[in-house]
């Protein structure tokens, strides 16, 4: 039971990188259509039917001198061909380590993985054991392991970081150790990419889950407080051509109407060229089970916020507190939007 929520957690990364048979995260997506040496996101989804928010912060890119996977792990070895991706994940209490191949029959996706684990177990500093394999979409065969977990983990994240990250990345990883100090917390290391390539975008990330106060509201998301922070800014290397790919997603899950109230910054007005600041989206049609979508941009001045939050009113109720599969795949979808999205010009 320990390792089922986390497991859960890294396949539906792993499978959410897929669209239309491809790769989201792809070097292309990064470096031609937006031209940023990095991206990074913050996300958090609200689920007003179970009064639960889950929240995740992380970063990525293609330049492996920025985000990689340690240097024990040889990301070029001929096994990883028809890789999809590699996700390993850890917590308090269990790990786990997830492949996904295309154009390739389980008995062989095993083979495959096992012939690369040995490698990242050294790297990760821990062993791990196959827990299952199968096909998951379209002919995508995912192998996944379990491990133990980290009992400390902010200790065991910042040697991750020492070996992962640039050391002058800055910017929402400076958020990554006080998230790893909540009790729920779990930190990921993946690498993602094209079938038959060997481009990988990397990425590194942190979130956790926490209750919030039932009623009709007003409800305010401090995000600075759920990052355990007391200001936020931009990494430089998220800076092209003085804009930023670093953004703030909200995603508010409800079976009633929610609507925005107030938010820090205040929301954006491109009619008069105020382009930082919250940008809030009623899908049109409703699209249940997400009623309002919401994103804050730095846009072209990454001044430090000290305030960041933002206030809605809906019913909140508490009618069960598993954190649900549509949740956790909500949060990596509305992370994943922040690459293809493009800073208004």
């Amino acid at each position: 039971m320990k390792h089922k929520t986390l497991v859960l957690f890294l396949i539906l990364f792993a499978a959410t990188l897929l669209k239309n048979g491809k790769c989201i995260l792809t070097v292309n997506a990064i470096d031609e259509e937006m031209g940023f040496p990095i991206a990074e996101g913050i996300s958090a989804v609200v689920n007003c039917t179970s009064a639960e928010l889950s929240i995740s912060s992380m970063v990525y890119s293609g330049n492996a001198s920025l985000v990689h996977f340690p240097p024990q792990v040889d990301m070029s070895r001929a096994e990883l061909t028809n890789a999809i991706s590699i996700i390993v994940g850890f917590s308090r209490l269990g790990s786990g380590l997830v492949f996904l191949f295309n154009n390739t029959d389980t008995a062989t996706a095993e083979s495959l993985a096992n012939a690369v684990k040995g490698s990242i177990e050294t790297a990760f500093e821990v062993s791990f054991t196959l827990n299952s394999s199968g096909i998951v979409e379209d002919g995508y065969v995912n192998v996944t392991y379990v491990g133990p977990g980290k009992s400390d983990l902010p200790g065991y994240l910042g040697q991750l970081m020492e070996r992962c990250l640039a050391p002058d990345l800055g910017g929402f990883t400076l958020t990554f150790i006080p998230v790893s100090g909540e009790t729920n917390a779990y930190v990921w290391v993946g690498a993602s990419k094209e079938n038959g390539g060997l481009d990988w975008i990397y990425s590194m990330g942190v979130g956790y889950s926490t209750s919030i106060p039932v009623g009709a509201g007003p409800h305010k998301i401090d995000f600075l407080d759920l990052l355990n922070v007391e200001s936020l800014e931009p990494s430089t290397y998220a800076s092209y051509e003085g804009w930023y790919s670093s953004m703030v997603t909200l995603v508010i899950v409800s079976n009633e109407t929610v609507s925005y109230v107030a938010s820090e910054p205040e929301t954006a007005n491109p009619s008069q060229m105020r382009l930082r600041g919250w940008y809030v989206n009623y899908p049109q049609p409703p699209q249940p089970p997400a009623q309002l979508m919401a994103y804050f941009s730095f846009a072209d001045d990454p001044t430090p916020v000290d305030r960041l939050s933002f206030t809605f009113s809906g019913l909140v109720i508490s009618e069960f507190n598993a954190l649900t599969p549509l949740i956790m795949l909500m949060i990596i979808a509305s992370i994943a939007v922040v690459v293809k999205k493009k800073i208004p010009r």
